[in-house]
């Protein structure tokens, strides 16, 4: 999986920017959560539908493989954070 399998957009409802896969995708959050645990991302809450990580930034990764890069205005940074993350799950 790349960021280029993704759709990004800004969110409308808050300062943030979200990552939708273009194709149908779930993911296996207990698998991904130990991946980035291993990373050394920090994981804030853990769910079978939702992940919420501290990757310099507030992100939230769904079931769906939606990704949505909190706290930031910019979708330069905000590509870069979700960039850094999708690596980490392949």
């Amino acid at each position: 999986m790349k960021l280029s399998d993704f759709v990004g957009k800004p969110c409308k409802s808050r300062a943030a920017f979200e990552f939708v896969p273009k194709k149908r995708t779930h993911l296996n959050l207990e698998e991904v959560a130990k991946k980035l645990k291993e990373a050394g991302v920090f994981i804030e809450a853990e769910t079978p539908f939702l992940l919420v990580v501290k990757a310099g930034v507030g992100v939230s990764i769904f079931q769906s493989g939606k990704i949505i890069v909190k706290e930031t205005t910019l979708e330069s940074e905000a590509r870069k954070i979700a960039e850094k993350l999708v690596k980490m799950l392949e």
